[in-house]
Formats: C-alpha cells, sequence, structure tokens
C-alpha cells in the first residue's frame, strides 16, 4: 500500500506507508507544517503518534482512539451505553449463532464486519436467506479479511444519509454547521440491469457527495448536535478520558418519522463527502488545523460560502482482464493500469482529487484503485453544479489496453437527486 504526495509539479511521489520515518523524513524536507492523515489504516497503525514525537503537527487521533472506527462493537456498545440513539443491534464471533439470529428475528438487517474494510463492510440485506449468505462471505469466506472475525448484525433502516463532521482540539469541540449527504450504493436505483448483473455487495465507500444537504437547517443542526455530538464528545473527553484531537465524521440517518440514528463513527475527514464541504467552509483549513493542534478551537469563526457543491466519483468499471476473462469493476475485482484521458479538457474552476491513481513509467497518469477520481463543481444552485460535475466527467476516460482502448470509466448518473 502506498501513500500518494504531491511533490514537484506534474510528478507523483510514492512513499511505502510501512515506513513511517520516511514519510516524516519526507515532510521535514519539505517543510511541511501540518499533515491531514486522511486515511483509516495509518490512522490505526500509529502515524500520527509518530509524526508527534518527530515534532510535526498532525490532524488526527492517536492509535489508541482510532478504535471509535476499528472497532464497531466498542463504538456501538458505547452508544448505547450513553443512550444515543443507533439502530437495534447485535455483536457475533460464532457465524452460526449469528445465522440463527438472523432466522429467528424476522426483520431486514445489515451485517458489519467489525473491523477497518475501506468502507465497504457493510452488507445490505433483504431477507433472512441474504443475511446469512453475508454472514459466510463475511465470517467464514472472510472477503474483508481480518475486519469480519466478528460482526454486527443491525436493524436496517429507511430515511436520509447525514455526514456530520465534528472538530475536537482535546478539551473543546467545534461542530460543523454544515452537512452533506452521501451516496454509497454502486449504481443507481433505476439501474436494475447492471445490478441484476453485479451479483456482489453493492456497499462502496462513496460513489459521490452533494453539499450542501437538501435537509440542512438551523434546527436540524442543533438537533445533531445536542443529541448526538455533545454525548458522545462528552463522554470521550470526561469519561475515557481521552485528549482526543481531530476529526469526528457520524453517518446518520434521519428517518420518516423524524428518528436520527448513528450508522457509524469514522475518525477522518472521508470521502466524497469532505471534498464538497471543504470547498463550501471558507474558513481557513490551515487555521483550523492549527486551532485543533493548539487546543484553540474555540477561537475558530465558521464562515460558509453560497455555493452548492457536487462530485462525482470516476470508478473503474467492466475491463478485460490481463489473464482473459473480465474485471465486473468496483467495488468488485477492478483492473488497473488504465490510461487516464481528458484531464486537460476539464473547464476551468472543477476540482479533481486523485483518490486511486498512479504514474507509469512513460509519466502517464493511469489508474491505481477501484475509485478513481472526484471531479467536483460548484455553481450558485445544485442542478447548475450538476450539469457543471456532469458534463465536465463526461469528458474522462479510462484506456482499456485490454480491450482495443475502450473506455472502461464508469459513474452514478444520480448525484445530487
Amino acid at each position: 500500500m502506498k501513500h500518494t504526495l504531491k511533490g514537484r509539479k506534474g510528478l507523483i511521489e510514492h512513499i511505502p506507508i510501512k515506513v513511517f520515518n520516511k514519510l516524516a523524513d519526507f515532510c521535514v524536507e519539505k517543510g511541511v507544517d501540518l499533515v491531514d492523515v486522511g486515511s483509516e489504516n495509518p490512522l490505526e497503525e500509529g502515524l500520527v503518534d509518530l509524526l508527534a514525537k518527530r515534532g510535526i503537527r498532525a490532524i488526527g487521533p492517536r492509535k489508541e482512539f482510532v478504535k471509535l472506527e476499528s472497532d464497531r462493537i466498542f463504538t456501538d456498545e458505547l452508544l448505547r451505553k450513553i443512550g444515543v440513539s443507533k439502530p437495534e443491534f447485535r455483536a457475533f464471533d460464532d457465524p452460526d449463532e449469528a445465522r440463527a439470529y438472523v432466522r429467528k428475528i424476522g426483520y431486514q438487517v445489515v451485517v458489519k464486519a467489525n473491523g477497518l474494510a475501506a468502507g465497504k463492510g457493510a452488507i445490505v440485506c433483504e431477507d433472512a436467506f441474504e443475511a446469512e449468505t453475508a454472514i459466510n462471505q463475511i465470517m467464514t469466506q472472510k472477503i474483508f479479511g481480518n475486519a469480519g472475525n466478528r460482526i454486527v448484525v443491525e436493524e436496517r433502516k429507511y430515511g436520509t444519509e447525514i455526514s456530520f463532521f465534528v472538530y475536537l482540539d482535546g478539551k473543546h469541540t467545534m461542530p460543523l454547521r454544515m452537512f452533506a449527504q452521501d451516496y454509497k450504493l454502486a449504481f443507481d436505483p433505476d439501474d436494475t440491469e447492471a445490478i441484476k448483473a453485479f451479483e456482489g455487495n453493492l456497499n462502496t465507500g462513496g460513489t459521490g457527495c452533494c453539499c450542501p444537504h437538501k435537509l440542512v437547517s438551523p434546527w436540524l443542526v442543533n438537533r445533531i448536535i445536542k443529541e448526538i455530538v455533545n454525548p458522545t464528545v462528552n463522554f470521550i473527553y470526561n469519561n475515557l478520558g481521552w485528549a482526543y484531537k481531530g476529526v469526528l465524521y457520524f453517518g446518520l440517518n434521519l428517518d420518516p418519522f423524524n428518528c436520527l440514528d448513528v450508522f457509524e463513527i469514522n475518525v477522518r475527514h472521508g470521502d466524497p463527502e469532505w471534498p464538497v464541504i471543504a470547498r463550501k467552509l471558507s474558513t481557513d483549513l490551515f487555521e483550523i488545523g492549527m486551532a485543533v493542534w493548539e487546543g484553540k478551537l474555540d477561537q475558530i469563526q465558521q464562515v460558509w460560502n453560497k455555493q452548492h457543491y457536487v462530485n462525482i466519483i470516476a470508478m473503474e468499471g467492466r475491463s478485460k482482464a490481463s489473464q482473459g476473462g473480465w474485471n465486473k469493476g468496483y467495488p468488485g475485482r477492478y483492473g488497473k493500469g488504465h490510461r487516464i484521458r481528458g484531464l486537460d479538457q476539464l473547464d476551468e474552476g472543477i476540482a479533481v482529487y486523485f483518490s486511486g491513481v498512479d504514474e507509469n513509467t512513460e509519466n502517464n497518469l493511469v489508474t491505481h484503485g477501484g475509485r478513481v477520481l472526484q471531479v467536483i463543481a460548484g455553481a450558485a444552485d445544485l442542478e447548475g453544479a450538476r450539469e457543471k460535475a456532469y458534463r465536465n466527467i463526461s469528458r474522462l476516460s479510462f484506456e482499456d489496453h485490454n480491450n482495443q482502448g475502450a473506455n472502461c470509466l464508469r459513474y452514478r448518473k444520480t448525484i445530487g437527486l
């Protein structure tokens, strides 16, 4: 696994993230003042701890605090203990007991790997048969590796997804008074042919996002802070005694009866939510990051611009495998090394974030992940932002070198609807 860093203009520099000392050396050599550790694995492996020892400021929790994300059972039980609303759940380390449970309860569930699974560790089930299949995939077949040694079987909820971010500096809390809507499914809901043909877990790390969320209001923001954020952070600071410095990302659901539930807590900015929230936020991010490090979040004033933003993920779609056969594409098996075309054709003002990009020996940018690019557009209204984002992503392509250069880029068409 590699961590991609922007170096000299036009180049990508790779440093193995397992060798944290080399990453710290890079920061010292380049004069990096602040590091935002954006991925869960380096956080769990203690990157923030090492950077701090080298005198390098970093946004992100210490290794021991990452269990809020890496141990679902720990966090679910914490939330239940303090009375924060979340769907009914049971934890299991025996697949037979888990299967017996889903046969008994009768209602729809989501089966979740307990550990880190690159944002894909949840399988949404329609019935008991699908739930038993998911249990077998996670606990027996180990499709998410050791993250599936234990699982959570959680009541399936319906409603609207809300992505809510909070900064902590060890003593203060700064909830962002703005939130985004994430889209998790791999395909559009009406793309029944593709869904049927995929035959796998359709949950992804996110296929797109828009900000502001259609439900943003001072009333709902205050309610989230009162019912969810404050009890959780108070417990972290005062009961657990953690001097937590970094980000908490609450994945929430608001159902048709106005019930707010917590689905998950992450300990990082995450994507595709953060790229749109960061563009909506006019307060200097470096100023916020320094306040997190120095314990001065109480001195930060939030300023939000009036634009709407849409982020669409360019994913690896169906491509021809080098050994014959086909890759069905993300979130299933996907190809790599497909040349990225069209970046020079994008309109001014379009932001492109690299998520799964590499550089080959010919200095061409090529795909190196399932979610490859994030294409972000802003406008005075949501429809304008959608139109700009889709107009520009349509100019991009991934060349399938095993299939006569056919375009294997795929993206959802309903982000923001």
